[in-house]
């Protein structure tokens, strides 16, 4: 069940599973993870929260930027008792989790960075332009046309598609035009390319083989640029927890449980 948590400059809408090692999987909404909250709570504590300004967690202060977010992640896992915890980060939430692997990384186990981006160069540059394009005319309706061609492989769009409305509900249609607007400038802004070598703890970087925004050559280079990281590439394009849900479930679960 969804609690909410006062933070120093808002509120957190989050939600517990399970009894074991916290596992907190991180995305600007929770709803992202409906394939992964019950099944690795099996085995961990499974933290999910919207992203403060998203969703049900009101901000004060207007959109963090994502070392705010990091900062943010820090003060919950504090107020719920977790001196330490694994992340797994998609998209933006991979970018706000290299964050709190710099600024924080005496409180990360282990850290999954999942189809995200050390900084936004050449077509996916040009890609998330395009994108931010529909947001600055309001036009939502064709911007998810547009991005939907990219969220999954053409293997399992079908399949995934034929659920569109319900992963509409449970996280497209609870963007706002404006909050869409900030979480593309927060990526486009995202350069962590001179700072990636600072990770400390282990660390496995997942991208869709098929993903056209952030696909195997850019978590090529994260995986490189982060000092003993793993690169996994699996049949999906840029949401594998949603797409290949048994397989990213499987492969969090081998790589929180192998010893360091």
């Amino acid at each position: 069940m969804a609690e909410d948590l006062q933070i120093t400059h808002g509120s957190i809408r989050y939600s517990l599973r399970g009894d074991g090692p916290p596992l907190v999987l991180l995305s600007t909404l929770a709803g992202t993870w409906m394939r992964q909250a019950t099944t690795l709570s099996k085995d961990f504590t499974v933290l999910t929260y919207d992203m403060r300004g998203f969703g049900e967690s009101p901000s004060e202060t207007g959109f963090p930027d994502n070392e705010g977010h990091a900062d943010d992640l820090a003060e919950i896992l504090d107020k719920l008792g977790f001196p330490r915890a694994h992340l797994f980060g998609l998209s933006q939430g991979g970018m706000v989790s290299q964050y709190f692997a710099r600024r924080h990384p005496d409180r990360l186990e282990k850290l999954g960075l999942i189809a995200t981006h050390a900084k936004a160069t050449n077509q996916t540059r040009l890609f998330l332009e395009m994108l931010t394009g529909f947001l600055e005319r309001d036009d939502l309706a064709n911007f998810w046309e547009v991005l939907k061609a990219f969220l999954f492989s053409p293997e399992h769009s079908s399949a995934v598609l034929r659920r569109e409305e319900a992963l509409k509900q449970a996280v497209f249609n609870r963007y706002t035009a404006k909050s869409l607007h900030n979480i593309y400038d927060q990526v486009l802004e995202h350069d962590s390319t001179s700072w990636l070598k600072e990770i400390s703890c282990p660390t496995v970087v997942v991208a869709g083989r098929d993903d056209l925004l952030y696909g195997p050559p850019i978590a090529t280079e994260i995986s490189t640029r982060v000092p003993g990281a793993r690169l996994e590439l699996l049949p999906a394009a840029h949401v594998p927890p949603v797409e290949v849900p048994e397989l990213f479930n499987r492969l969090v679960l081998g790589f929180c449980r192998e010893s360091q």
